[in-house]
């Protein structure tokens, strides 16, 4: 697999895993908070505030060292966040539910519980856009067309991530299991990139080929 195709793949799986423990998150956090406009609000906001950081952080890095292997180091940290959540997500946001019962209330503890257990993915797959985008550039003339490809996978996985777990896998399969099958996911897309499967072909450099020298004139 090239560079260029396993970043355009990154970006759609981490549209996938992004998508998915978003919409499982309102599940996982309802039984300790209930149901409410503020646990919504605050699932939605600390995720767009997650995935701004993951941009400017991750668009910084992949400049610096431009390599797939980033990509699924992003890819494999949110599979692996999501199977702790999966394991002790529910506890700890009733635990975060006890502790902020009699002194912050309901607003305080989702804010907690959000911050706490669901922002590191957004985090790590927000950098994941960037990346692709930077790994994808042939040269600057290609730019546009780039970032507008990967922009495309990406939200086409979101989409994706957002009617099959609400679909399919939470009314079939429960929270729980939904949050494992999306960890799962998100640490098989991160094999191509972590083991060198992805190497087939370095990305260009973005700035273009180099120039040739010029040639110097001889005078007789």
């Amino acid at each position: 697999m090239s560079v260029i195709r396993y970043a355009k793949f990154a970006a759609f799986m981490g549209g996938v895993v992004g998508l998915g423990i978003e919409l499982a998150a309102e599940r996982l956090l309802a039984p300790a908070f209930g149901t409410t406009l503020d646990l919504w609000s605050l699932i939605i906001g600390l995720t767009f505030a997650a995935l701004s950081l993951g941009y400017a952080l991750g668009g910084r890095y992949i400049d610096r060292n431009p390599s797939p292997r980033f990509l699924g180091l992003c890819l494999f940290g949110a599979g692996v966040w999501s199977l702790g959540i999966a394991a002790f997500g529910r506890s700890i946001a009733f635990k975060i539910q006890e502790w902020t019962f009699d002194f912050g209330g309901v607003t305080l503890g989702i804010f907690l519980a959000v911050l706490a257990l669901i922002t590191v993915p957004p985090f790590l797959l927000g950098m994941v856009t960037p990346a692709a985008i930077r790994l994808t550039v042939p040269a600057v003339g290609t730019a546009g067309s780039s970032a507008g490809t990967i922009f495309g996978l990406s939200t086409i996985g979101s989409l994706i991530g957002n009617f099959v777990p609400v679909l399919l896998l939470i009314p079939l399969l429960g929270v729980q299991v939904t949050f494992i099958l999306v960890g799962l996911v998100g640490i098989l897309a991160a094999v191509p990139g972590l083991t060198g499967m992805a190497g087939g072909l370095e990305p260009a450099d973005a700035d273009g080929p180099a120039p040739a020298p010029a040639r110097s004139s001889s005078t007789s």
